[in-house]
């Protein structure tokens, strides 16, 4: 009878481990998502500075984005609100792109991509996000739509990478499209799942 009972239990105690385990597996794929505006023909960042868990008092700012250890996520990029274009000949601000680069960078880089960081580097940045290309930083896996943008981070590797997303306004006349970006980082934790 007590060989029963101990069977229950354990079975139970495996069950619930295994819940958890999943629950937590859930929890780690909770998307990050980033909410832009446009502003004055600017494309500016709307979501808090902590919002996507980087600490509140950080040098990173407003749409920093961190994935703790062993957690994995989709990135959204949101436009919201009004996005008439204000420029000459401007139709509507479109979201266009996403561009990583400054692989452990302190500051903002100059530049996207990773034509100068060593290849071990942009390595790791490719495989957690999926088909970069080395020279521009472009995200090319991207999923992109006039209001949203989706990329993944596997989050395999610990470092910081800048990312640049940008937004087009298409010109009635023709004429070359007008451009803006806002660029904060990405902050991986490592090993993530994904």
């Amino acid at each position: 009878m007590k060989k029963n009972i101990r069977g229950k239990i354990f079975i139970r105690l495996v069950l619930a481990t295994g819940v958890l385990a999943v629950a937590g597996n859930a929890s780690a794929k909770t998307p990050k998502e980033v909410e832009l505006r446009i502003e004055n023909d600017q494309l500016v960042i709307t979501t808090k500075a902590n919002e996507n868990d980087c600490p509140l008092f950080s040098s990173r700012g407003v749409g920093c984005i961190k994935l703790r250890k062993y957690e994995s996520s989709d990135i959204y990029f949101h436009l919201k609100g009004d996005t008439k274009c204000g420029l000459e000949s401007g139709t509507s601000w479109e979201l266009d792109s996403v561009y990583l680069g400054g692989f452990n960078a302190d500051s903002k880089p100059s530049s996207f991509g990773f034509a100068t960081t060593p290849q071990t580097d942009y390595d790791q940045v490719n495989n957690d996000f999926t088909n970069v290309d080395k020279t521009t930083g472009q995200v090319n896996s991207a999923i992109v739509t006039d209001r949203k943008i989706t990329i993944t981070d596997k989050n395999h590797t610990k470092y910081e990478v800048w990312y640049n997303i940008v937004a087009t306004c298409k010109r009635a006349d023709g004429g070359e499209p007008h451009t803006t970006s806002s660029d904060p980082r990405i902050k991986n934790g490592g090993l993530g799942n994904g």
